[in-house]
């Protein structure tokens, strides 16, 4: 009559562990003293005597409960080193795509680097080494407008260099956070208008703005915000038509600001959208018009938008060209 007692107390111990294993053989004594003992008045029998046969089977009871119990813990701590172990791989996987990811941005780094710092050092040696050589030879008055277009050259190219740097350390301060926001109520539209201003001047470019009327009030850091707006516009010249026109939108949606560069450039395939914010990546038209840029002006956007908790993203499709679209709430969350 124990066998039942006993196959339940293997099943509790080995599932549940050993409170429940003995908790079984304690019920066990229960349920025996409670119907078995009454029903056969063994209390006042001589089968009583008998009960003593039941000790071994007691006994053997408790020691399937321990045995459960400790099999009970091998099972959690087994289960708990799996837990680990996937953990740890896991967390290897992620690093190893990390480290990936920085060995191909490095590669892309020094591809780029190769590429955008020999053309501007060219131009600048060349051009230096050429006005050294009228130097030596004409010791009569110089003709100006030579020396002028000459020094223009060295000039431009060492202006690339310097924004490349510049490119570079906000790029790298901005995704460490070692370069601060100075956050302060400022004018997004006025900020915008300033933007267009200055690069309609400096290339031609015509620029249709369209914004509210008032003032539209942020919580930004203007010096990087105006940063964000200039390389939107920048990028919306340098890869459309060239007498296409340029159109920045400001508008407000819900709790936040919607600012939109849109400009008549050939569609971009849905897969390379994202891609544009990646640090040096740029697309294989640019690559092969063998346009100018490290492809740096929209990860220092995304940088800067994220930084004030915004977001940013571009649409294209066939026949409406291509919108960088930046998204930043009014009140920073805490």
């Amino acid at each position: 009559m124990w066998t039942p007692f006993c196959f339940v107390t293997v099943v509790a111990g080995f599932i549940w562990g050993v409170g429940p294993a003995l908790f079984t053989v304690a019920l066990g004594f229960f349920a025996f003293n409670i119907f078995v003992v009454p029903q056969y008045d063994l209390l006042t029998s001589p089968l009583w005597n008998d009960f003593k046969y039941l000790a071994p089977f007691v006994i053997a009871q408790f020691a399937i409960a321990l045995l459960a119990a400790q099999h009970h813990v091998q099972y959690r701590r087994a289960l708990a080193a799996e837990h680990k172990m996937h953990t740890y791989a896991r967390d290897l996987e992620v690093a190893n795509q990390q480290l990936e990811r920085a060995s191909h941005l490095k590669d892309q780094f020094l591809i780029r680097a190769a590429h955008e710092l020999r053309t501007p050092l060219t131009t600048i040696l060349g051009e230096a080494q050429l006005a050294l050589r009228r130097l030596q030879k004409d010791t009569s008055v110089l003709d100006m407008l030579v020396w002028k277009r000459h020094f223009e050259k060295i000039r431009a190219r060492a202006e690339t260099l310097h924004t490349l740097v510049e490119d570079l350390i906000n790029l790298s301060g901005l995704s460490s956070e070692d370069m601060p926001l100075r956050m302060n109520s400022c004018d997004v539209s006025s900020i915008c208008q300033e933007a267009i201003e200055e690069q309609g001047t400096f290339t031609g470019r015509t620029l249709i703005w369209k914004g509210p009327p008032a003032p539209l009030i942020l919580q930004a850091d203007a010096e990087r915000l105006y940063q964000v707006v200039t390389n939107l516009i920048k990028n919306a010249i340098q890869y459309s038509p060239r007498h296409s026109v340029i159109h920045v939108t400001l508008n407000t949606e819900a709790s936040s600001m919607l600012l939109q560069v849109h400009n008549a450039g050939p569609a971009l395939p849905r897969e390379q959208q994202d891609l544009f914010f990646e640090p040096f990546y740029r697309a294989p038209s640019a690559e092969a018009m063998n346009r100018e840029g490290w492809g740096l002006g929209l990860t220092i956007c995304k940088e800067i938008v994220v930084r004030h908790q915004g977001h940013i993203w571009i649409t294209s499709s066939e026949d409406h060209g291509v919108t960088c679209s930046v998204s930043i709430p009014f009140k920073k969350e805490e």
